[in-house]
């Protein structure tokens, strides 16, 4: 059995809430046009952080769990792994809008392509898929990709350079990006990739660290956050930091290296030889269910829009925000339950995966 990170658990439960908070105030003060007690200042959008928190997290947790995976064979098992865990409830939760786009005669072949081949720059400007959130999928499968490279090239003589070659040639595209504007840069050469590739070093150093540097490092991702409560953040919190590279590398320095410092505090404070209490299995359960909860929460605050827009149901701004967050929550654990976690069973690993399978983070 591998190491089960609670500490880590619990940070993507945190994340998954805080973008449902940002969103659920969304709702209540630009859709319904109430007040709210985080609308109009840098709370209101500061849950944004969370789509942080995850990519740092997802670098983490693949570089740990591949650790001494290597070969052509261990790379397609480590892309099938990911592809079941990421795609089948993702689309499944996007065919309600996609029907919908359908119908109305908005379903562009932009927006088909960004939902099923995970390609969000056919222009210049980000086409989110049919179902919101699915953009940071775009990125994760991307990192999947390069990742599975890397893992295929291990096998060969001196095959750390390929990893390094990847992330050479990530680079000279960043670097291009910056100057260049391309759609391909815009996707390949994208900053918020370095968060990801944050993840991967804290996987590299955070055992050879001293226990007490994790405390530290909290402290510090906590001062980074709320120096950008105090100052603002700008806009990093929206598809300007996609749009815009030099926009992009703000997000990563302002958000990206807070969250970095808070999952390496996380981890290197952790206790992961203890035998887990009832706050660690909760911690797991809620991990576990916060992809579903991230995906399945446009869903909710769609319908409880039309529900409130109606006038069938009549609150206040801060009870609509509630409402919406703990609805959305509590979606999330059923789908999680009944659906994402039966889909998984039914899709088996290839035979190339078996005996690679590793427990989740």
């Amino acid at each position: 059995m591998g190491e089960r990170f609670y500490g880590v658990q619990a940070l993507r439960f945190a994340a998954a809430t805080a973008v449902v908070v940002t969103h659920a105030v969304d709702l209540a003060g630009t859709r319904l046009e109430l007040e709210t007690v985080l609308a109009g200042g840098t709370l209101e959008n500061f849950g944004a952080v969370g789509v942080d928190v995850f990519f740092v997290i997802s670098g983490f947790i693949i570089a740990t769990t591949t650790r001494g995976q290597a070969g052509v064979e261990a790379a397609g098992a480590f892309l099938w792994r990911r592809f079941r865990r990421v795609a089948p409830i993702y689309w499944l939760l996007s065919l309600p809008i996609l029907i919908g786009m359908a119908r109305g005669g908005t379903l562009s072949p932009d927006v088909a392509a960004a939902t099923f081949l995970f390609w969000p720059f056919s222009g210049l400007e980000m086409t989110f898929p049919a179902l919101g959130p699915g953009w940071t999928l775009c990125f994760e499968m991307l990192f999947y990709a390069g990742f599975g490279l890397a893992i295929a090239g291990r096998a060969m003589a001196g095959g750390r350079r390929v990893g390094w070659g990847l992330v050479g040639a990530y680079a000279a595209m960043l670097a291009a990006g910056l100057v260049v504007a391309a759609p391909v840069l815009r996707f390949w050469g994208a900053p918020i990739i370095l968060e990801f590739l944050l993840g991967v070093g804290i996987a590299w150093v955070w055992r050879r660290a001293p226990r007490g540097l994790g405390l530290w490092a909290v402290g510090l991702a906590l001062v980074g956050f709320v120096l950008s409560l105090v100052f603002g953040y700008g806009g990093i919190d929206d598809v300007r930091a996609l749009n815009e590279p030099w926009n992009g590398l703000r997000r990563v320095l302002i958000w990206g290296l807070p969250s970095a410092l808070l999952v390496f505090g996380v981890v290197r404070m952790e206790r992961t030889d203890r035998a887990p209490g009832r706050l660690a299995r909760a911690a797991a359960f809620m991990g576990d269910a916060s992809y579903s909860i991230y995906l399945v929460h446009v869903l909710v605050i769609r319908a409880l829009g039309r529900i409130f827009e109606s006038g069938m149901v009549a609150l206040p701004g801060d009870a609509v925000v509630g409402l919406t967050v703990l609805a959305s929550l509590a979606a999330g654990g059923v789908v999680h339950v009944w659906i994402e976690r039966p889909l998984l069973k039914v899709m088996t690993p290839s035979p190339a995966g078996r005996g690679l399978e590793r427990p989740r983070a």
